[in-house]
């Protein structure tokens, strides 16, 4: 008896950890960029529309154990989609603490923002890459840590190299100082305990500093609504991926207009136009090296799709 006991309690335990998969709001998307070129990208996994004003972002900075900066987020964010914060600095701010110029935001980062900080320090919109960051709910309830609440990992942020993680010194190695990061697609929940380590790169991929075009999009195992216009939305594949040759095909359900690649350093390495479009691109060239690549799609009816291609 008592054994069957352990196989259903270990049976319903499972079931509820299952069950737990995307069940709330995470961080999808970090910009950690030049100046003040910052922003959070918050992702819905569930099936309903989420409220937004039940919700808060916290700033720990650098190592705080306590949070030192809020913004409450407003509005609602649909199923699978995904809304952008950035700070709202719009023009330069003479920091006379400091003896220079804070800079504004890029407009084209702006621009890509559903909600904005006040533009006015402090704010958790002016975080670096050494601050810890938190997605809760008013009630204190924490759905997502990014980096570690209380642990300093000194200016230059965190890193990939154990044990520590910490990029000390050697800003070269930094993933969370002048970077944009994504969240794996694997993800499926946040992070709702202060982790033992902050290993970034178990779910997160870095991108080159102000990088900013996968803003608006989050491809997820939970469900992915895509960047739409016009009201309509294409399917596309792109195969094989991860892919092992210097050659990759999409395959869209609709005209492709423009492809274009841009890896890890934030360079461009493809970029095509199809006069009236296409529905199949062959990608091939020496230039698909190892690493990961952001695959923008623009359909001749002006819609977009972007999606990530992984090249081992």
């Amino acid at each position: 008896m008592k054994k069957l006991l352990l196989i259903l309690s270990a049976l319903f335990l499972g079931i509820g950890l299952f069950a737990q998969d995307c069940s709330d709001l995470f961080f999808s998307e970090y910009v950690e960029g030049s100046g003040n070129n910052k922003a959070l990208e918050i992702y819905n996994p569930t099936d309903g529309v989420i409220d937004l004003s039940t919700y808060v972002i916290n700033r720990y900075s650098n190592g705080s154990p306590v949070y030192s900066d809020q913004i409450t987020l407003s509005g609602t964010i649909q199923s699978k989609g995904v809304i952008v914060v950035t700070n709202g600095q719009t023009d330069s701010v003479w920091v006379s603490s400091g003896g220079y110029w804070s800079l504004p935001i890029d407009s084209a980062l702006y621009s890509k923002g559903n909600l904005h900080g006040s533009g006015i320090y402090p704010t958790p919109m002016y975080f670096n890459g050494n601050d810890a960051l938190t997605l809760e709910k008013v009630t204190g309830e924490i759905v997502d840590i990014f980096g570690k609440t209380g642990t300093d990992p000194g200016s230059n942020g965190w890193n990939d190299i154990p044990p520590t993680y910490f990029a000390g010194n050697e800003y070269w190695t930094s993933w969370t100082k002048d970077h944009t990061l994504i969240r794996k697609s694997t993800v499926k929940n946040g992070v709702k305990e202060n982790p033992v380590t902050f290993m970034v790169n178990t779910e997160w991929d870095s991108i080159a500093k102000n990088y900013f075009d996968s803003l608006g999009y989050h491809k997820c195992d939970c469900g992915t609504l895509g960047v739409i216009q016009n009201n309509q939305q294409h399917s596309i594949v792109i195969y094989p991926n991860p892919s092992t040759t210097h050659n990759v095909s999409l395959s869209a359900s609709a005209k492709m207009k423009t492809v274009t690649l841009v890896n890890e350093l934030g360079q461009t390495v493809y970029s095509k136009e199809f006069g009236t479009g296409q529905k199949f691109v062959s990608v091939n060239g020496d230039f698909l090296t190892n690493g990961m690549y952001i695959v923008t799609v623009t359909f001749t009816d002006k819609s977009m799709y972007i999606d990530k291609l992984i090249v081992k």
